[in-house]
């Protein structure tokens, strides 16, 4: 791909997957579900996808936090990129980060990392931006032509944007098509951002 950094994280799914199962920063819920799908070639059923998210939501609530908000996009699920702060203290905030990272990374990262790659960046990439793109072009969202600097010149123009529109205002794809919202989701674009709820930890 022109003007892209084509780098892969994994040579394969079973390579992802055994890279987390020799971590002990994962727990034995998210090693369970790795386990398994390395004999159904990484696949990853929903059920134990949405159960691993719902752990961690519930980790955060045993730790004195509200649950965050299901923020799920074409069945995709974000950790909350909205955290409001209001009422907490320096110190409070600082807990907030690290127990967000704990609860992250013990419950859900690995499971979450492995069904979206599956999903949607099969060649490994380890540039999100070049991983949409591809993604794009496997499921003709886009001209054959569509490149990353036009996507990063696209992208360019909706950061600098001052009049308050939405993305799709700026995009070459359709930002409504179910493809193209699976794409954005699968690798966690940022353009996604606008259409998740606010958590507010304290309710």
């Amino acid at each position: 791909m022109a003007g892209a950094d084509t780098g892969q994280f994994a040579s394969s799914m079973d390579d992802l997957i055994n890279s987390f199962l020799d971590s002990d920063q994962y727990d034995e819920s998210q090693k369970e579900v790795l386990r398994a799908a390395l004999q159904h070639d990484g696949e990853i059923p929903y059920a134990s996808y949405s159960a691993a998210w719902e752990s961690y939501r519930q980790c955060l609530a045993d730790k004195g936090y509200t649950k965050p908000p299901k923020n799920l996009t074409n069945g995709i699920y974000f950790a909350p990129t909205y955290v409001s702060t209001e009422g907490l203290t320096e110190i409070q905030n600082r807990k907030l980060d690290d127990d967000i990272d704990e609860c992250q990374d013990s419950r859900v990262y690995a499971v979450d990392l492995a069904y979206r790659t599956r999903l949607g960046n099969p060649e490994f990439y380890g540039d999100p931006e070049v991983a949409l793109v591809d993604c794009l072009h496997r499921k003709n969202l886009v001209l054959q032509n569509y490149t990353m600097n036009q996507y990063r010149k696209e992208y360019d123009s909706y950061m600098n944007d001052t009049s308050g529109g939405m993305p799709e205002d700026w995009f070459s794809f359709d930002f409504n098509d179910s493809a193209a919202l699976s794409c954005l989701a699968a690798n966690k674009s940022p353009l996604i951002q606008p259409r998740l709820e606010i958590w507010k930890p304290l309710g």
